[in-house]
């Protein structure tokens, strides 16, 4: 019995393995995705699961380089077998924890892209399923040094982007008032008028804290369809 499925991202243009009964991937890979540019040459994907968000920009800029950092172990074989099966030369995936700090990396990155777990756990009552539950769950504590290996991570000049649940805002305010950025807020809205669930942030380094608030991005139509701009990053 296959414990994962074979699926595709962009309209079939790549193959994707992701765990049968374990966590899948959702929206927040195609809209942290089109975050990426031309310009944009050391890419990394913090967190990578079974690598959706470097699996696509691995294919869009091939001439990036792209790194992907997954702890667990479900989530990392099979984004090393979707590497394989496509045969991106510009990607490379790491068996390690995005909490532990690499030298190497140390404002290496042009481009940061994450969608780290969204419950705290005692919050909530966890998953026993291990794909599900490292993709969901985690202290406050190894997320706080999620963001501080993201932010040590990037280069002067580049760019952080966060996916994370509306309800964890002030959390991720408060930690990155701390540092020397720029803090860019985006509301994610199911529909119009509708409470945000999700926020992207974006990440900049910067002289001093600056925050600014943009205006709401809407993922669905009144008809329940994808917005235009869903749709086109689909493609």
């Amino acid at each position: 019995m296959n414990l994962y499925t074979k699926d595709y991202l962009l309209d079939g243009k790549i193959i994707y393995f992701q765990p049968k009964y374990g966590y899948r991937s959702g929206i927040e890979p195609i809209i942290l995705a089109s975050k990426a540019q031309a310009s944009d040459l050391n890419i990394l994907d913090l967190g990578a699961g079974c690598g959706p968000i470097s699996l696509i920009i691995a294919y869009r800029y091939p001439n990036s380089n792209v790194i992907g950092i997954e702890k667990n172990k479900i989530h990392y074989d099979l984004a090393f077998r979707n590497k394989e099966k496509n045969n991106f030369t510009n990607l490379e995936y790491f068996n390690g924890d995005v909490g532990q700090f690499y030298d190497q990396f140390k404002g290496f990155f042009d481009l940061i892209l994450t969608n780290p777990p969204f419950f705290f756990e005692n919050t909530v009552i966890k998953s026993l399923n291990p794909s599900i539950r490292d993709a969901k769950y985690i202290t406050q504590k190894k997320l706080d040094l999620w963001f501080r290996s993201l932010f040590n991570y990037l280069s002067p000049l580049g760019t952080a982007y966060i996916i994370n649940r509306y309800e964890n805002l002030e959390y991720m305010r408060s930690f990155f008032s701390k540092t020397l950025c720029k803090l860019t807020i985006t509301p994610l809205l199911s529909f119009k008028g509708s409470k945000p669930k999700n926020v992207l942030i974006s990440i900049n380094k910067n002289e001093k804290y600056v925050e600014k608030i943009e205006n709401d991005f809407i993922i669905h139509t009144n008809s329940s369809e994808y917005s235009k701009d869903i749709k086109n990053w689909f493609k």
